[in-house]
């Protein structure tokens, strides 16, 4: 029977007999919310909060719903009577008509507030620091009064501003070099007058000028040497050993004729682009032998040239930072990822993984990976014909398939069933 006669007649037998379609549902013994699933389209009623649910959308395998959305049910509408309980910001356009409150639970309208508010009536009572508290009746006018150096301004709605009252003192700075602020406190702690009143000192009032100017002299160990020869006479000059214990900038030449120079700072800068290290009267490798940098540590750390070698020798490993690279005579030869170009001979009897690159040595046998062929024509397959060999099998014709014939795949056109 085709697809089409066998619905035909299952809709014939379901309108002539008496059908209960009936949906999902949870009994109101269970728990509220939605289910944890449904299928698209299926429609599943929760008796618990009365609302029904609606699988909406195919997001998984078997047809399960994207997800479960509620469609209808007073639990999540609102209904036309009956009590409920509405959650969540909610915006109405057009008109809306609320009943007229009469309690102070009910929602309040601009109309109860005003009745409410004009009901209001009584007085409260003022105080200050001092005197006698006032009543002041709600309907009544309260007046702040500015007292001594005070004033109030009624400057605008609702807003009183209280301002301090400006002294007969000019706004400016009092003093300097040659004179000194003179200031009058009245009882409230306010500047009533500020002057600048010139400094003048006689030479007559400063006694034993000379001898002060001269004995008032000292020097600094290590740094400043003074002697006082008489009155009026001081000789200053730099002691046999001198200290500086902040910078010292020399804007000549610097010449130490000494034997040791000794450097004790945590970083030493040098604007000059060549160091020269054993400088002689007459240089050879032999007298550059052994020069370069000794590193103090657990043990020396060394960098110097070697006549015996001919070279540059490290007692240490070199570690170049990230993106840098070895290069000899302007090319790279090697950096962390990649072997130079140039490097065209090597003894390697081992690599690590090889991710890309072109191969173009001879094909790689069966034993090592490959497959030992050279060259593919459209539609090949590749099998192991024997052991450790691999093979390929041509495309075969339109309609052919493949079976096996004697351990081998091979194309036929004959289907044979076989025997038992």
């Amino acid at each position: 029977m085709s697809t089409q006669l066998r619905i035909h007649y299952l809709m014939e037998v379901i309108t002539k007999m008496a059908n209960t379609i009936r949906i999902k549902r949870r009994a109101s013994g269970g728990a509220a919310g939605a289910p944890a699933s449904l299928e698209n389209a299926e429609l599943a009623y929760n008796e618990v909060d009365d609302v029904l649910y609606y699988g909406k959308g195919t997001g998984g395998a078997g047809g399960t719903a994207t997800s479960v959305e509620a469609i209808a049910g007073a639990g999540a509408y609102l209904t036309l009577s009956g009590v409920q309980t509405v959650t969540g910001n909610k915006t109405f356009s057009g008109t809306t008509i609320v009943a007229t409150p009469t309690a102070n639970t009910h929602a309040a309208t601009k109309l109860y507030v005003d009745q409410s508010v004009s009901a209001v009536s009584g007085s409260i009572t003022v105080a200050g620091d001092s005197g006698t508290s006032q009543t002041v009746s709600l309907s009544d006018t309260l007046t702040i009064s500015g007292g001594t150096g005070l004033s109030s301004i009624a400057s605008a709605t609702d807003t009183l501003t209280i301002n301090l009252d400006n002294t007969a003192v000019t706004a400016a700075t009092y003093g300097n070099a040659s004179a000194v602020g003179t200031f009058t406190v009245d009882a409230q702690g306010r500047l009533s007058n500020a002057v600048s009143t010139s400094i003048s000192i006689t030479a007559s009032q400063v006694s034993d000028r000379a001898t002060n100017l001269v004995t008032g002299l000292t020097g600094t160990a290590n740094q400043i040497a003074v002697s006082n020869s008489g009155v009026g006479a001081v000789t200053i000059s730099l002691p046999a050993d001198v200290t500086i214990s902040n910078t010292l900038t020399i804007t000549g030449d610097l010449v130490v004729n000494g034997n040791t120079t000794t450097l004790n700072t945590a970083t030493l800068t040098v604007e000059d682009k060549n160091i020269v290290l054993a400088n002689v009267d007459t240089p050879t490798d032999t007298t550059a032998d052994g020069a370069g940098f000794t590193i103090k540590g657990a043990t020396d750390k060394t960098l110097n040239w070697v006549d015996a070698t001919d070279a540059w020798t490290s007692s240490e490993h070199f570690n170049l930072a990230s993106a840098k690279s070895y290069y000899v005579n302007g090319t790279s030869v090697l950096s962390n990822t990649t072997l130079g170009s140039g490097i065209i001979n090597s003894s390697l009897t081992s690599v690590g993984t090889i991710a890309t690159g072109v191969w173009n040595g001879t094909a790689i046998g069966a034993a090592y990976g490959g497959t030992g062929l050279t060259s593919y024509t459209t539609g090949d397959l590749v099998y192991s014909s024997a052991t450790n060999t691999l093979a390929k099998l041509g495309i075969g014709s339109a309609g052919q398939f493949l079976k096996v014939v004697a351990g081998v795949p091979a194309w036929s056109d004959t289907v044979d069933g076989g025997t038992f």
